[in-house]
């Protein structure tokens, strides 16, 4: 892989989610946001020490945010976006994911927290 982790996810991660959401490969999300949005956070990199050098365990987390400020109206939504991202996520085979936590995305958007884990290895 010669891309970045996150220019990595964001490319696999375009064709699996709805058109309508905004991919934001960084972990800041807007003050205001018309519509879902996903973050993407580089959380820890780890190196195999079972595979060859250069292998590294990449943890990421995935943010996915969504506009309504109204909770009750935020939390039905996200419970369909939640699910849609983690099934799209199920048939990847690079990417996998361990745990998913409904967070305050921000002071104003409820969101969910889901730990991906991508393995990358160094271009020979």
């Amino acid at each position: 892989m010669s891309a970045s982790v996150r220019s990595y996810l964001e490319a696999e991660l375009k064709p699996l989610l709805p058109t309508t959401w905004r991919i934001i490969p960084n972990q800041r999300i807007p003050e205001t946001i018309d519509r879902v949005t996903v973050a993407l956070k580089v959380d820890r990199i780890e190196k195999l020490p079972e595979a060859p050098l250069g292998n590294l365990r990449n943890t990421v987390i995935l943010t996915v945010a969504d506009p309504h400020k109204d909770q009750v109206r935020a939390e039905n939504a996200l419970d369909d976006a939640v699910l849609n991202v983690l099934t799209a996520l199920d048939g990847h085979s690079n990417i996998d994911w361990t745990l998913a936590q409904k967070v305050l995305a921000t002071e104003t958007y409820l969101g969910w927290d889901i730990t991906l884990t991508v393995i990358t290895s160094k271009e020979s």
